[in-house]
């Protein structure tokens, strides 16, 4: 059975440029190319820095997100770029049982945006982040990537 492609971000040499991720509580059954958005996406701001938008007649309220100070986010893209057998030498991977096998392809994925906040929509009111699936997610994941790559000051530089 073929292994899928294993992924390595790159960054192409034209520096990504700084965007804000919106969340919209919805799906959308379209792959074709669309008008301007500002035709259909118009979000305006209140004093309460809540934002109001309308969606094919519905009434969504953003809250914008912040990541924390050491964190960046990042869009990607696949491309299906064909890259030269000098790119990717030829490696035998040698299992549990001795089975010989070549190792995954590698597949490549590019960063078309950095963002550092997020707009995380919800329909008639502003959403909380206790109750809200992307918001608890992403708060979630904050803490296991803490715990991943925190070190006790006790074992000297030695992961947890």
């Amino acid at each position: 059975m073929a292994q899928p492609p294993m992924l390595e971000i790159r960054k192409d040499e034209a520096a990504p440029s700084e965007g804000v991720v919106n969340l919209l509580p919805c799906r959308v059954q379209h792959t074709g190319s669309l008008g301007p958005s500002s035709a259909y996406w118009n979000p305006s701001t209140d004093e309460n820095d809540t934002r109001t938008a309308y969606l094919r007649g519905r009434r969504l309220q953003g809250k914008t997100a912040k990541l924390p100070a050491n964190y960046r986010g990042l869009v990607l893209q696949r491309k299906d770029d064909e890259q030269n057998d000098t790119e990717q030498p030829e490696v035998i991977v040698i299992g549990e049982g001795g089975d010989e096998g070549s190792a995954p392809r590698l597949g490549a994925m590019h960063a078309v945006t950095e963002f550092d906040k997020m707009v995380v929509w919800s329909h008639d009111a502003v959403t909380d982040a206790s109750v809200d699936p992307y918001l608890r997610s992403v708060e979630e994941w904050l803490k296991v990537s803490d715990s991943i790559h925190s070190y006790d000051s006790a074992d000297n530089g030695e992961s947890k």
